[in-house]
């Protein structure tokens, strides 16, 4: 990104941020809906020689709606998504065993120290705020829930 900014300099949307956004992706900040993304990325995954996952944000609170999880991932089968994932925040207090998505600090015992799971770069990874560089951080701090 950074050469890319020394060249080109700054465009909005494209080089504003610290990440391009990858492949056939939406926009990480774009609010839409899991079927509408689902419906804009299928359309593009023929295109993509370096891989082509499809994935969604959902909040935690989803893992007590099965039914509507198994709506979302019939809807990508149907639309012929190679491969596609559903992003769920699965953090836990390393003091109390809290767990959930957790921001700072634990909301039961105000712990900070939290082990973080998230998918970057298609991959579930450990502590994205360790682990990778900045672009990829403020890539995953921009998304937002596709509810």
């Amino acid at each position: 990104m950074q050469k890319f900014k020394e060249k080109y300099g700054i465009i909005p949307n494209v080089s504003d941020k610290e990440f391009f956004t990858n492949s056939i992706h939406v926009p990480v900040w774009k609010k839409m809906t899991p079927f509408d993304k689902i419906d804009i990325e299928s359309q593009l995954t023929g295109y993509s020689n370096a891989g082509c996952i499809t994935y969604i944000e959902l909040e935690s609170s989803v893992k007590n709606n099965i039914n509507g999880l198994e709506a979302i991932v019939n809807y990508a089968m149907d639309k012929d998504i190679p491969y596609f994932a559903i992003n769920v925040p699965n953090d836990m207090c390393q003091s109390c065993g809290y767990t959930d998505e957790i921001n700072k600090s634990c909301p039961m015992c105000e712990c900070p120290n939290i082990r973080r799971l998230r998918r970057v770069t298609g991959y579930l990874t450990g502590d994205y705020t360790t682990a990778f560089n900045i672009g990829k951080q403020q890539e995953v701090e921009m998304r937002v829930k596709h509810e």
